[in-house]
């Protein structure tokens, strides 16, 4: 098997087959099983000793809320032990972190040290924490995560100073089994093909989407999915300056659309993420929150994306969104996030 790397100079993880047979249901050589459990749930297997002193730093880091308006969880944390690895079929969950200070004398101590050669261990005890991750270690499309120190001060010290990079690793496993999920039923090649002929840009369009409206003449198309009720727009509009785009214009001009296209919806006030993120090789705008229609008593969440391609001296604007009253949302505005991070212009390579 590969080795692990550490990130910010700490020693590299070699992740070991195992010689407890018990505990192992495939060896390295072996094709593995399926992963098990809910996408959105992370095990954490750790000594109830340690684990109290670590959960709330665990919590923090990755139990992350949106609200839709509802607050959903975008993860939940759950505490696993050792000794149920067999019965609870722990080495199959989706998301496993093993965490440990490294000479715990505990069944998760010793489950950790297994893992680790014995460079690593010694790194360790000489005072360098261990955080790392690796995928498909004992199923398919499976992150595990490993947490380590010479003492529980330094671990916790050393889970947040990685909290950035963790958080970011279970996204992109969650996010590559979505996208998989997304097109598992083929894709609307001729809709893709039909976006790039007549508007010069495209996404991958899965089955079942279908073009809701098209006003090539106020530069706007609509691509939307019915049960629950999601869309995806783009807007575009030239000869718009790069000075324009500030954070109160783009979030007028969102409104702006909305109320020619979507019947007076709206962004609720004071509702709204604001940040900038890279998108489809162009800085965007990132607007991210909550819309509205007062007139009809609906909402739900939203994300946009609000950027310009200097090559065609054209603004465009990107948006998606869900309705789905009183039932989950977030996995399906994922869903859309992703297909609207598959957005390029028609003669750009393809993406994702």
């Amino acid at each position: 098997m590969n080795d692990v790397t550490t990130r910010q100079n700490l020693s590299p993880f070699r992740l070991l087959c195992l010689s407890i047979a018990t505990m192992v249901t495939v060896s390295c050589g072996d094709q593995k099983p399926d992963s098990l459990g809910p996408a959105q749930e992370l095990i954490v297997l750790a000594a109830e000793s340690e684990w109290i002193q670590v959960e709330p730093h665990i919590r923090d880091i990755f139990e992350k809320e949106l609200r839709t308006p509802q607050v959903e969880k975008i993860y939940s944390v759950k505490h696993g032990r050792v000794e149920d690895i067999k019965s609870y079929q722990h080495l199959r969950r989706k998301n496993l972190m093993v965490l440990s200070t490294i000479d715990a004398q505990t069944p998760a101590g010793d489950f950790l040290r297994s893992l680790l050669s014995p460079d690593v261990v010694s790194s360790v005890r000489s005072g360098e924490a261990g955080i790392s991750w690796k995928e498909d270690v004992w199923a398919t499309e499976q992150l595990l995560m490993v947490a380590t120190a010479d003492n529980i001060d330094n671990l916790i010290n050393g889970l947040r100073g990685e909290t950035d990079r963790l958080y970011a690793q279970i996204e992109e496993a969650r996010n590559k089994r979505i996208a998989k999920l997304i097109y598992r039923y083929g894709e609307r090649d001729d809709v893709s093909q039909e976006l790039a002929d007549e508007f010069g840009w495209q996404v991958r369009v899965p089955f079942g989407y279908r073009i809701l409206d098209a006003k090539p003449d106020s530069g706007f198309v609509l691509l939307a999915k019915d049960q629950p009720s999601r869309w995806f727009f783009v807007y575009w509009e030239d000869g718009v300056p790069a000075e324009k785009l500030t954070e109160d214009w783009v979030i007028s001009k969102r409104n702006e659309i909305t109320r020619r296209f979507f019947e007076n919806d709206r962004i609720a006030p004071g509702e709204v993420e604001v940040f900038e993120s890279d998108f489809s090789g162009k800085l965007a705008i990132v607007l991210q929150g909550l819309w509205e229609n007062q007139e009809k008593w609906t909402g739900g969440p939203f994300k946009s994306y609000a950027f310009l391609d200097l090559e065609l001296d054209r603004f465009f604007f990107v948006d998606v969104g869900v309705y789905n009253p009183n039932k989950q949302k977030e996995t399906y505005l994922r869903q859309l996030d992703l297909i609207a991070n598959t957005f390029r212009m028609s003669g750009d390579p393809i993406v994702n």
